[in-house]
């Protein structure tokens, strides 16, 4: 425990500060906060201890969260994927299916036939 005091005093001494990063939580306060109409930006990022250029990244981040949100389709069909095993069993059954669909056609063309 001595240690770790000792580290952070002697930070203080050589003039370093150890900064925490803002959470998500934060960072959204902060944005809300600073896009009101003639708020005193200055004020309210020494309050959070942020720099100018980390509320561009904030309003950034926000941008980018914002429109990959809502770029999304809800109700849009997941694509469902398959192993290829499963799918070349599908294929080789559906041909077999194809197959006695044309079949079973032919029968029917010549009942048809033999019936007229």
């Amino acid at each position: 425990m001595e240690t770790a005091v000792t580290e952070v005093v002697g930070d203080i001494e050589r003039g370093r500060r150890k900064r925490k990063k803002p959470t998500a939580q934060q960072k959204w306060q902060i944005f809300l906060e600073t896009s009101v109409k003639d708020a005193p930006v200055g004020e309210i990022l020494r309050r959070y201890g942020v720099y100018s250029s980390e509320l561009t990244k904030i309003r950034r981040q926000v941008e980018e969260g914002a429109l990959r949100e809502l770029g999304k389709k809800r109700y849009a069909k997941k694509p469902e994927s398959v192993p290829y095993i499963e799918h070349e069993k599908l294929k080789a059954e559906l041909a077999a299916k194809e197959k006695a669909l044309a079949q079973m056609s032919e029968e029917y063309l010549v009942l048809k036939k033999s019936l007229s």
